[in-house]
């Protein structure tokens, strides 16, 4: 089994945990699935420019360091979304509650 984070499923999980977003809905579960969907965002911008660090090699790194380091990513992106991440929360808030 491999222990690293799959960032598909999380996509999966929160597309369908979500509530369905349309116009006439309850406008706070239209924020919160917009605020997964940047987490997730977020956690990727973070993925990438991690893989721009280089190794240096003098501390050997494993499997569960990889694996703690996706998931302090992860945590880290959803409390930025909560505090107003990047603005694609309210971007797409404006563009889904327009009528």
């Amino acid at each position: 089994m491999d222990p690293k984070i799959d960032t598909a499923q999380l996509f999966s999980q929160a597309t369908t945990q979500a509530p369905k977003a349309h116009r006439g809905q309850d406008p706070e579960k239209l924020k919160e699935a917009a605020q997964q969907f940047e987490a997730i965002f977020i956690q990727q911008m973070f993925k990438e420019m991690r893989k721009t660090i280089p190794d240096d090699g003098l501390i050997q790194r494993g499997n569960a360091d990889d694996v703690y380091t996706q998931l302090q990513d992860l945590e880290a992106a959803k409390i930025t979304a909560q505090q107003g991440g990047i603005g694609l929360a309210e971007l797409m808030m404006q563009q889904l509650m327009k009528d």
